[in-house]
């Protein structure tokens, strides 16, 4: 088995790249782990769409009853959108048994690429744990793990290298090293192992000076970043699965 990772979504992406690869996809800040609190609070799916108005689209053509649009861009609410893009706004009461239709600067993007995946998994600190425990215990059980990738690809920000997310995907490549033998490992899942290691220790202190959690914190969501680089607080494993081929469009759900 290899790992490998991809530090941004700036890549043009092969019609096979992916064909033999379980992906994890990392958006630390936020929406990887506000897809995970929304599915822990009891959503029906999260529908990633990557521009505000094809959002606005879809959540016209949708039932009034079982529909959240929410999203952010430079981090604030849209105007018009039911939520933004904070895990605190998607409570049980507001979220359970809905359809959310999401739009993000930079995670929806993320969640479009590998598309021939034979698994796409929404990844983060909160739950990192559940992610790692159900490729060991589940996934490869069925499939002999040298016919297998396991690629991680980070959302970054602004198309730029962001250390959360790289940090992220290092902690989770610590944590799967540690429970499948003979994993062969690139260069860059060396550096963002090397580089959670090097950190590890004031890991949340580190990640809390850095770019995209100092903009957060500006315009008032330090609770969100506190949320958001906390290990383990979301035990659920989001795939993404189809919608519409046609349209492009996937719908995350629980496993």
């Amino acid at each position: 088995m290899k790992v490998d990772v991809y530090f941004t979504t700036n890549f043009i992406e092969k019609d096979e790249q992916f064909s033999n690869s379980i992906v994890i996809m990392i958006d630390v800040l936020r929406a990887s782990s506000t897809i995970a609190n929304a599915l822990r609070n009891g959503a029906k799916e999260i529908i990633p769409v990557d521009s505000t108005e094809k959002a606005a689209e879809l959540y016209s053509k949708l039932s009034r009853e079982t529909r959240i649009l929410a999203g952010e861009r430079n981090g604030m609410k849209p105007t018009g959108f039911d939520l933004g893009n904070s895990p605190f706004e998607f409570t049980t009461d507001i979220v359970k048994g809905k359809t959310i239709i999401l739009t993000t600067t930079n995670g929806t993007k993320l969640f479009q690429k590998a598309k021939n995946a034979k698994l796409k998994i929404i990844g983060s600190f909160v739950n990192s744990e559940a992610v790692i425990n159900f490729i060991c215990k589940n996934i490869l059980q069925e499939i002999t793990p040298e016919n297998i990738n396991i690629n991680f690809l980070c959302a970054g920000n602004f198309g730029q290298f962001s250390y959360e997310d790289t940090l992220c995907a290092g902690y989770m490549i610590n944590q799967l090293i540690q429970s499948i033998s003979h994993v062969e490992i690139s260069d860059a899942s060396h550096a963002a192992k090397s580089l959670y290691h090097q950190y590890s220790d004031n890991l949340k202190d580190f990640l809390k000076t850095k770019e995209h959690s100092s903009y957060l914190k500006s315009i008032g969501f330090l609770e969100d970043v506190n949320f958001c680089l906390e290990l383990n607080l979301c035990p659920v494993v989001p795939i993404i699965h189809t919608y519409n081929a046609q349209m492009g469009l996937y719908s995350i759900r629980l496993n």
